[in-house]
């Protein structure tokens, strides 16, 4: 059996794309392949990976204003289409497995001509633009979230977030992080690429707030592209304060955290939800449809998050709301909510509804 993966651009669509990959692997021996962006964040994790063939593509996002782009954007994603083709007929995939991203359009359309069976995983309360576009042809549609479509129970189907089988494991031992008694630890993460807004407010953290409260310590995961800006900006960094430009290992780092301030991407909150862990939920103000905003309301409507729009983000408001967390009272109801929002099976229903597809 052979299986093609697509999705790409952030870890958002990534992730899923390869969880869904490790729940087949328990069952099934196959051969993958990945298709993705010449270059992009796709192609660097994947190819850490064994046994999983990349595949470059050219493929650009639409334009989301006026810009020179707009000429080139449909010559390149029609290069993209030719070179998915390419490498579809070469490969001979039994189906397409794409988890969205603009990588996703030529891969999925290569598939449509080839009449490959494609299976759509949509990770957000909101159904993305490649998704949208195909997911009435598609074999399966399934869903993190029932608001993103209409659910039949049959095609389109309410499965929950794939997560890495790392975050199913229990802790693991000799991890880099260590908590101290009596410490209270907040774990400060932009998603893949980092976020400049949450970088900012950290840097205020641990210039102004983090000297003052000696027992409570951030670990802070600026991102590559705000890596040597953060550590410049914070001249004498205190002893309660960790930076790091990128985690692969995060299971570690959420083992020990007690609350999260984070983005409210899909594939980060399934990975909060599975370690049950409160979170203080900053929504990346520009996401397509502003479906990180309708996740984090999702969860903060539940109980098991604090919502904070990016315009009203500063030390002051985000201190106050860490203050009200941080009760031991609080901070068990949030933790126990976080755990009830996502599917305990999320894993089972996502390989039952492929299986469907699979050949037999």
């Amino acid at each position: 059996m052979r299986i093609i993966f697509s999705g790409g651009g952030t870890g958002g669509h990534i992730y899923p794309a390869l969880a869904i990959r490790e729940i087949l692997q328990k069952k099934y021996s196959f051969e993958s392949g990945y298709v993705g962006v010449i270059g992009g964040m796709e192609e660097k994790i994947v190819s850490r990976l064994e046994d999983i063939e990349f595949m470059g593509v050219r493929a650009q996002g639409m334009p989301r204003t006026i810009s020179s782009k707009w000429f080139t954007f449909p010559f390149v994603n029609f290069m993209g289409i030719v070179d998915a083709l390419k490498y579809l007929r070469k490969f001979k995939p039994d189906i397409v497995i794409a988890t969205g991203g603009f990588v996703a359009f030529p891969t999925l359309t290569a598939a449509r001509i080839l009449g490959i069976p494609a299976i759509i995983h949509e990770q957000n309360a909101a159904m993305g633009v490649t998704n949208k576009i195909f997911a009435n042809k598609a074999a399966k549609v399934l869903l993190t979230y029932r608001s993103a479509a209409k659910i039949d129970n049959s095609r389109v189907v309410h499965t929950g977030n794939p997560v890495r089988k790392a975050f199913l494991e229990q802790a693991v031992t000799g991890s880099k992080f260590k908590k101290n008694e009596g410490e209270f630890i907040l774990l400060a993460v932009g998603g893949s690429r980092g976020a400049l807004s949450i970088n900012k407010a950290c840097i205020e953290l641990a210039n102004e707030w983090l000297p003052k409260n000696p027992n409570i310590k951030l670990i802070h995961i600026s991102g590559e592209r705000d890596y040597e800006m953060v550590s410049k900006a914070i001249a004498n960094k205190p002893e309660n304060y960790q930076l790091l430009p990128y985690l692969h290992e995060m299971k570690e780092a959420f083992d020990v955290a007690d609350l999260l301030i984070s983005r409210a991407g899909a594939t980060i909150l399934s990975e909060i939800a599975v370690c049950k862990k409160p979170a203080i939920l900053i929504p990346y103000p520009y996401a397509t449809d502003n479906h990180q905003e309708k996740n984090a309301r999702i969860l903060e409507e539940l109980g098991a998050a604090k919502v904070l729009l990016d315009k009203d983000l500063n030390m002051a408001n985000l201190v106050k709301i860490i203050a009200d967390i941080k009760t031991e009272d609080n901070l068990a109801k949030m933790s126990e909510a976080m755990g009830k929002s996502r599917p305990e099976d999320v894993e089972e229903r996502i390989l039952k509804q492929i299986e469907e597809i699979l050949p037999k």
